[in-house]
């Protein structure tokens, strides 16, 4: 198993290179606040998504675009806030999404994102996107820093580091 700065270190590379609040990344919560959640909905997160939760309880990629939902914790529920508690509330979610999808974000299109429960274990898992036009699976990637990794990269053809929009806009508009 990779140490935890291993495993996030192309993600956290590449945020650092951006303008101050291109990213927004909540504080961590603590084991015990992730403890409670597991107790609470009877599941068990991967360790990676563990220790991601402890880095970072949410936040958003490339404002506005992909939102990543957080646990409440111990705070008050925000409106207008993403919780992963959400996946146990079936009208927070599309109603043809299915069951094993656990979604941790939502990209500013309205799909969803999220470990496929049938392909997750101890330590890790598939990452799926959900299409809620189509109903259906279109992307996956077989580990959270992978799906992370790949926002950066697609994030890095619209926006630049300085935070000005990328010549891709020009691109798209000749």
């Amino acid at each position: 198993m990779k140490t935890v700065k291993d495993y996030f270190s192309r993600f956290y590379t590449e945020i650092g290179k951006y303008k101050q609040g291109i990213h927004v990344l909540n504080d961590g919560i603590s084991e015990a606040e992730i403890n409670d959640f597991e107790i609470k909905y009877h599941i068990y997160l991967p360790f990676y998504y563990r220790e991601w939760l402890k880095m970072n309880n949410g936040g958003e990629l490339f404002l506005p675009g992909t939102v990543l939902y957080q646990i409440q914790g111990n705070e008050e529920y925000e409106v207008g806030t993403s919780y992963v508690e959400y996946n146990f509330d079936p009208t927070k979610r599309w109603p043809q999404m299915p069951n094993y999808l656990f979604i941790i974000a939502k990209i500013c299109t309205g799909d969803a994102v999220g470990f496929d429960l049938r392909k997750t274990n101890k330590s890790d898992g598939v990452i799926i996107y959900w299409d809620h036009e189509t109903g259906r699976v279109s992307k996956k990637w077989n580990s959270l820093a992978e799906w992370l990794d790949y926002e950066m990269e697609g994030g890095k053809m619209l926006v630049n580091y300085d935070g000005s929009e990328s010549d891709y806009f020009n691109f798209l508009n000749e």
